[in-house]
Parts: C-alpha cells; structure tokens; sequence
C-alpha cells in the first residue's frame, strides 16, 4: 500500500544533517519583539469567508494581536487542504524557509515533521494548565509539545426539539437508551418526520464510533493491542442496532448519497429531519444548528446505551482537531509562540468559538453556555470522555483505509454482507489487513 508523505522524514533528516534549521539567529525564549516583525502564518482554514467560517474570526484575532504587540505585523496566507497543503509544507522543508507559524492536524501528519516543529515546552509554562491533558498529550512527540490545540474533536447526536414536539416526544429527554432511540424514531416516522437526516456512509461510521467510545470506554485502546476485539458481542450489539436502523428505514434512504460534508450538515440545519449525527469541530456543530433552528430547539446526547455496556453516556472525542506549530527556521520563534498562545487561549479563543462555534479543548468555560444551551450540555459530558478509537488508537487509518471504509459501509447498507460479515471485514480494514 502506497502511503501518503512517506518520504518526508527522510528528507528531513538530510536537511537537518545540512545544517539548514540551525536555531542560532532565532530569539531565545525570554526575548520578544522589540522592533519592527514580520511573522507569517499558514493555514487551510484562513480561505473559508463563508458565514460561520474561520476567516473573519481569524481577522479580528489578528488584528487584536497586532493591537498587543504593535511592533508585530501578522501576514495570514490560506493554503489550500486537499490535496495540496502537506506537499507544499515539505516543499518548504526542503528550502529550509518559509512561514513562522504553521497550521496542523495533530497526530501522524504533523508527526511528518516532528523535525522542523519547535518544542514549545518552555515557551507555554505559563498557559499549559489551561488545556486539557489529553489535548496536549496529542499534540506532543517524546514529551516534547510541537503545537498548541485550537479545537478539539468529537460526534454526538442533535436532535431538532419542534419535531419532538409534533410526534408525541418529550422534547427534553433525549432518547438516550436504545429502546429510547427505537421508540423516538417510530414515532418521528409515523408523523411523516425523517427520523435520522443522513450524509453518505459518514452517519454509520460517526454512530459506531460513538457507540465504541461508550461501549470499551477507558479500554478502547484495547481494540490495538487485542485484549478487545470487534467481535465483542458489545460490537456486534452496536452494527446489529445500525443494520435495524437501516431496515426500519429510520436512515433516511436518500441521503445515503448525500456529501456529509457540506450538505448533510445544511440539509439538518435547514430543518429537514429530526436526528443527525454531527460534530464537536467547527461544523455541523452546536452554534450553527442552534443559529439555524434556535438555540432553545437544539438539543444533545453524546450516544446511545446499550443494556450490556457497563458505561453510560460517554462522549467520544478526538482531544485535538486542528492546532499551530512554529517552524524552526523561523527568526522570530519567541514572538511566534506568543502568538500561537494568544491563537489558542483567552480572548481569541472565545472569538474562534464564538464565530465558528468549534470545540475549544481549554478547561474554561467559554462563556457562551448561556446563549447555547446544547453547548453547556456538550460541555456537561466531557468530563466523561473515551479516546476516538480510529482517531486516537489506530495510527495507521488514513485517506486509503477511510475510503475503503465508505465502501464498506455501502455494501453493508445494501444488504450485501450480513452483520457476522461486516465484523469480520471491518476489523482486518481497520487493523490494516486487508
């Protein structure tokens, strides 16, 4: 199997045998700008100048650090993601120069250049507690922190409170248990309501990954190292609970191929159907449903509770979705760190979250629970989260394996593969044996 960026750390490590990102023109930690800087910033999120998208939030943000620190003058250059902007880092790489500050997935991608990513270690002493554990763990290599988090990650299930209503359901109890989930969806579909709006094969994986999270818990891990399996009778419970869902015709047949993103997401927002597997990041999330359904007709539940899980309503989450990382051949590395944490903290958190309405991974409140109720809510269940298992646990999952994935799922939804063969299928697809 051909892996994407597979060269990458090979030329690294020549460029870095060269010489070329020796770190002795750049500031030392204690210093900062005190005379006329430029720092330039790359990202894929800067494009987005849709409503709801990442570039106006990151101009005031910008801006208000340049107010700071007016001796800083901030260049923001959007890079596009797919399938260009990986490339374009490690053709920078190879030149040894480039952008100070760097957007970044956390994990294997940004592993790829572990190399030319400053420790931020003694630059964020005095900001580290306010991230949680887990988000630092996932942006750090060998103990050492090479990005601040700006978002984390997450699904869970919104439901639309009116459609509730209108088919007999208590609109604040979430059908949280999965006779509740049955009986809610019956109702909604007997009412003429779509009980679960779809996006492509996405909502099943999202739903599993969900119902892995609450099943395995603190032990998902052990989906890795075999002391789990996905032939748990837990895990057949959860594909055998989706395969009801699809023969029920609770699964809105027709958006089987709909894109999740972007038009899954609109379809729900714009009040089509009642349930939607959505997200914690900066879409399909708590303040975009909200801004389009109204806040007080949002409502959430992290998964559904299976009879034989000893866990109850955990929420799956990926400790990291996007964060920055200074580059060390950057001349100003302690004016860039300054910014990665007034990026990632404080004030400009509170506008990336409140423009975008992505999960910030920072252990305080945002200060925006009381206009979004779902967001309090979301924020309720994570104290009790379990790792993303294809996101945290299985390193080797990426664009080969997640498009193999969808075709899974397809033939599933078909009816072409019984529920026995789907979990013999997906555990050699998810433990690269395939």
């Amino acid at each position: 199997m051909v892996r994407r960026f597979v060269f990458c750390s090979i030329l690294i490590t020549v460029i870095t045998a060269a010489g070329l990102f020796a770190n002795g023109t750049s500031e030392s930690p204690s210093q900062a700008a005190s005379q006329p800087t430029k720092l330039t910033v790359w990202d894929f999120k800067y494009s987005e100048a849709q409503a709801g998208g990442a570039q106006k939030p990151m101009k005031e943000m910008d801006a208000l650090f340049m107010q700071k620190n007016p001796n800083v003058t901030i260049e923001h250059v959007a890079q596009p993601l797919e399938p260009q902007y990986y490339q374009i880092i490690q053709a920078t790489a190879s030149a040894g120069k480039g952008p100070d500050v760097v957007m970044f997935h956390p994990g294997t991608r940004a592993y790829q250049f572990d190399d030319v990513l400053v420790d931020l270690t003694p630059y964020i002493q005095d900001v580290k507690d306010q991230f949680t554990a887990a988000s630092l763990v996932a942006c750090s290599k060998d103990g050492k922190v090479k990005l601040l988090p700006m978002t984390m990650q997450g699904f869970g299930f919104y439901y639309n409170k009116d459609y509730f209503k209108k088919a007999g359901l208590d609109p604040e109890v979430a059908p949280k248990s999965a006779d509740q989930f049955l009986a809610a969806c019956e109702k909604l579909k007997a009412a003429g309501i779509v009980p679960v709006t779809v996006g492509q094969t996405y909502t099943l994986d999202f739903m599993l990954r969900c119902f892995v999270a609450n099943d395995f818990g603190p032990n998902v891990a052990g989906l890795k190292d075999g002391s789990a399996k996905f032939t748990d009778p837990l895990f057949k419970e959860n594909v055998q609970f989706i395969k009801t869902l699809i023969d029920k015709g609770y699964l809105e047949k027709d958006g089987y191929s709909r894109p999740y993103f972007m038009d899954g997401i609109d379809k729900f927002a714009a009040g089509d159907g009642a349930i939607f597997m959505g997200l914690l990041s900066d879409v399909g999330n708590w303040k975009i449903f909200s801004d389009k359904l109204g806040a007080v007709n949002v409502g959430y539940f992290p998964t559904v509770n299976f009879p034989d899980s000893k866990y109850r309503d955990v929420q799956v989450a990926q400790p990291a979705g996007i964060g920055y990382g200074v580059m060390t051949w950057s001349k100003n590395q302690q004016t860039a760190a300054n910014f990665v944490k007034f990026y990632t903290t404080g004030e400009a958190a509170r506008i990336y979250a409140s423009g975008t309405g992505a999960m910030s991974p920072l252990t305080a409140s945002t200060g925006l629970e009381a206009s979004y109720p779902a967001l309090k809510v979301i924020q309720g269940y994570l104290k009790n989260t379990a790792v993303d298992y294809l996101s945290g646990v299985f390193s080797n999952y990426g664009g080969y394996e997640d498009d193999s994935n969808r075709l899974l799922d397809q033939v599933f939804i078909t009816g072409q593969l019984s529920v026995d063969n789907f979990i013999t299928q997906y555990q050699k697809l998810i433990e690269g044996k395939n």
